[in-house]
């Protein structure tokens, strides 16, 4: 178990302002809750940016010009800096991050006391690797926007904080390490094999980073198709709202769209019905009965079976007379023992019986209608419903072209929008089409199919597992992979309903005036009986669920989130604001003066340890905030005042963003 604490940052010659903040509470160790005023226009996500960018090591992937854009204008500093300090298990790891803005580029020093001091480098220690990457960052470190797409289907942040906190990717670091060393151990082939296996390596290596990028092609265009049809959707509704709202369209267009609606659950069944019809080749054209019922008169002259028949002729010449009625001759015998071969053959009687009787069953009675004369019927059936189809929907894009030519302009941009929106929801239907096709044939270009690309490397990796030999190291591994996959899916479903029950209980405490369920959780968290909620319910829903998943570790870390108690009313704020001294070991959070009632009560009442901060820009228009500082407790920069006092917290009041 590993516990990571936040001990502060400090900034010099960036946009942010030049302070350095101690997050050190009554103990002298990091607060358990620590409230970072800093009105609009101070560098609130300047400062959450640098941050993850300081842990994560990031920034050294900057282009000169994202470098370049943290300079604080006016500012002739050549370097600008900015320091992390953090506790891990008690023990201080400092992580600094230096921009040159001359030369666009940015470097790193780590000081890990105890371990080798100062490395000129982003170097954390090992065992925090898995933890400083962007993805794991952006659960404990994050703002309202993100506890909102914590909703969203097309998003996946559910999915991916579960993966994260719940080290989910530990299965696929395992899976990864067995397939490394599978092929180091088929890299190390005789002299008559090396060169073949380097070139099989490299073409599995190839086939295998084609198959990640279809399967992110897929999920890309999964998720423009997502979230693209709820935004048509939004607009083809807006449009018909207008249309139906404006009074030199409204009647025809109620007209036009009750067409529309028939014509489509028309064009629906009778579509149905044509390929219903089309699996029947007797369907397709009248030849195939006509051709069957002769099937079906010629079986009568077929060949009798040999093994139920032939012991009729022998009986048949020894009669004194012939079936015909003439009396049976010595030459009559011999032609009908030397005739019947002929009509004998080993064949079953019953195939011919059973194709005779389908033959009845599916080619029309007389009297009947037959089946290429029912798919003509539903043909013209299937015409006559698209046209009228195609009648209704232009009714409509000429009433939308009429408001539109009489100059609604919001109306023409909704039009336009959804055009282009359709077209691209083609191109990336087009695009799933081709990746999840059913074929697997290569016809030399670029290989579009994933279950192409997954059978040549799949055919690849047997040849290089024959030709070293490791064929049963192969299957071993093959198990092994089946084995973490399905023991990652059984992990995951096992989580997402375990947090969906804890979320619920504190569900239950936040929102005990607005009851608010999760039903289920996929790449998304899913509301019960409701497909919506407000801006306040989603960042409750969000907390709830981060803070559940944050809980159940074995790890604990420090909740960093910007305008904690933004869009939500009082009620909820204090609900929210007694259960995170609860549910996080640490928690800061960067607020306006607008989210403190309700919120800092709360807050104060549940813990005993509480920091409160106020940082604002020193300019002319805040030379009246100076005038009110209190004795103690300030800290004054260049461009900035750093207050640790609760009284002024409470009574700091900037009206106007131009005082910063």
């Amino acid at each position: 178990m590993m516990r990571i604490s936040l001990s502060g940052w400090a900034s010099s010659g960036l946009r942010c302002p030049d302070v350095e903040v101690n997050l050190a509470g009554q103990s002298g160790t990091p607060a358990k809750v620590s409230l970072v005023q800093m009105p609009n226009g101070t560098g609130k996500t300047t400062t959450l940016e640098l941050i993850r960018a300081t842990l994560t090591g990031a920034a050294a992937a900057w282009k000169p010009s994202q470098i370049r854009d943290l300079r604080r204008p006016g500012d002739d500093r050549d370097v600008g800096q900015f320091r992390v300090a953090l506790l891990m298990d008690r023990r201080p790891l400092t992580i600094e991050l230096i921009l040159d803005f001359d030369n666009g580029t940015a470097s790193y020093r780590t000081t890990t006391p105890g371990s080798g001091g100062v490395v000129g480098r982003w170097q954390p220690p090992t065992s925090m690797l898995k933890f400083l990457t962007p993805d794991f960052l952006h659960l404990f470190i994050f703002d309202g926007e993100f506890a909102d797409k914590l909703l969203k289907q097309d998003a996946g942040r559910a999915d991916e904080a579960i993966s994260a906190l719940c080290q989910l990717d530990l299965l696929e670091v395992v899976g990864r390490t067995a397939e490394s060393e599978w092929k180091r151990r088929t890299s190390q082939g005789g002299p008559k094999t090396a060169a073949g296996l380097a070139k099989l390596n490299s073409r599995r290596d190839t086939l295998l980073k084609r198959k990640a990028d279809l399967e992110t092609a897929r999920e890309r265009a999964q998720r423009k198709i997502d979230e693209g049809s709820t935004i048509a959707a939004e607009l083809s509704k807006k449009i018909a709202e207008r249309l139906s709202s404006v009074e030199t369209t409204q009647v025809q267009h109620n007209e036009a769209q009750l067409a529309l609606q028939g014509a489509n659950g028309a064009v629906s069944k009778t579509s149905g019905e044509v390929m219903a019809l089309l699996r029947m080749p007797l369907a397709v054209h009248r030849t195939f009965s006509e051709d069957l019922i002769e099937l079906k008169e010629n079986l009568d002259h077929l060949k009798l079976p040999e093994n139920t028949s032939a012991q009729f002729f022998a009986d048949l010449v020894q009669e004194p007379d012939c079936i015909c009625g003439r009396p049976m001759s010595e030459v009559a015998r011999d032609e009908i023992l030397k005739r019947a071969k002929g009509y004998l053959d080993i064949e079953e009687s019953g195939t011919i019986n059973a194709l005779k009787h389908d033959i009845s069953v599916f080619v029309a009675a007389p009297g009947e209608e037959p089946a290429h004369k029912q798919l003509e019927r539903v043909l013209v059936d299937l015409t006559s419903a698209r046209r009228q189809q195609r009648d209704a929907a232009q009714t409509l894009r000429a009433l939308t072209k009429k408001l539109i030519d009489a100059g609604d302009e919001q109306l023409k941009g909704w039009q336009e929008a959804l055009a282009n929106l359709e077209d691209e929801l083609v191109r990336c239907k087009q695009v799933l089409q081709d990746i999840d096709a059913a074929t697997e044939q290569d016809n030399g270009g670029p290989i579009t199919s994933l279950k192409l690309v997954e059978r040549k490397a799949k055919e690849v990796s047997q040849t290089i597992a024959e030709l070293t030999q490791t064929v049963e190291l192969k299957g071993k591994n093959d198990v092994l992979e089946a084995i973490l996959k399905h023991a990652s899916v059984l992990a995951r479903d096992k989580i997402r309903a375990e947090l969906v029950r804890d979320s619920n209980k504190r569900l239950e405490v936040v929102l005990a005036n607005d009851p608010l369920r999760i039903d289920r959780i996929d790449r998304s968290l899913h509301l019960a009986n409701q497909s919506g909620a407000s801006v306040g319910q989603k960042l409750s829903v969000g907390y709830t669920f981060l803070m559940s998943a944050l809980n159940r570790g074995n790890n604990d870390f420090p909740l960093v989130v910007d305008s904690p108690a933004h869009s939500i009313d009082e009620g909820v704020r204090r609900n929210i604001g007694k259960l995170i001294p609860e549910l996080c070991t640490q928690f800061v959070g960067f607020t306006i003066n607008t989210e403190r009632a309700g919120f800092v009560q709360a807050l104060e009442k549940a813990c005993d340890d509480c920091l409160f901060l106020t940082i604002f820009r020193r300019t002319e228009g805040t030379k009246r905030l100076e005038r009110a500082l209190p004795s103690a407790g300030v800290t004054k920069t260049d461009n900035a005042f750093i207050v640790n006092d609760r009284n002024y917290f409470m009574s700091f009041d900037v009206t106007d963003e131009e005082d910063l």
